[in-house]
């Protein structure tokens, strides 16, 4: 059941793009939750429509050693492997936006699946075709230890470098002492 998800997940996040405008023409809404839901829609469905494909390739966890015992983070999975595919583009201010679903092992080597959407403003490093950007990206995640693993909305801030099609993405996931302070990070490969 589980190879089902990510494909479940893109099929979703595809079906719900285009039903976005419909819900926002709902009587009784409010002129600006009307306006909200359509500006997030049109750029749902632009990327969808023309957004190049994207491969995502999980790489490091980094769980900071000042909130963590140097025996519990010996006991984490540093290498969460899995992978994820996409559609990203850049848009007509020239910043990064994505939708996604990534599957990859959670710190204690569990399965943990999540789907979202990305936003970075980039700026080019002159006429390098170096790209150094930061933003948000909001997401569904399922992990075994969180609820049960019925999924759960989170958002995140997130840092890009990237040089024409090869990306290093990372997300800061903040917390306290022996929770959250990890840094995910994952490569992307865009398909052009």
């Amino acid at each position: 059941m589980k190879r089902t998800i990510l494909p479940a997940l893109c099929v979703s996040c595809a079906l719900a793009s285009t039903a976005l405008p419909t819900y926002a023409q709902a009587d009784g809404d409010s002129s600006w939750m009307r306006d909200a839901w359509n500006t997030a829609a049109t750029h749902v469905g632009d990327t969808w429509r023309d957004g190049d494909i994207e491969l995502y390739a999980p790489l490091y966890t980094w769980h900071l050693p000042f909130a963590y015992r140097k025996e519990l983070r010996d006991s984490y999975t540093t290498y969460p492997g899995g992978f994820g595919l996409g559609k990203g583009r850049y848009n007509a201010s020239g910043n990064w936006e994505g939708m996604y679903a990534m599957g990859f092992r959670d710190s204690h080597g569990d399965p943990s699946f999540m789907i979202g959407y990305g936003w970075i403003p980039t700026w080019e490093l002159g006429k390098s075709e170096v790209r150094v950007g930061v933003g948000l990206t909001g997401f569904l995640m399922s992990r075994k230890d969180y609820f049960g693993g019925i999924p759960f909305p989170a958002a995140l801030p997130v840092a890009s470098l990237s040089y024409k099609n090869l990306a290093l993405q990372a997300a800061y996931v903040p917390g306290g002492q022996n929770n959250g302070n990890v840094v995910f990070i994952w490569g992307k490969w865009t398909f052009r």
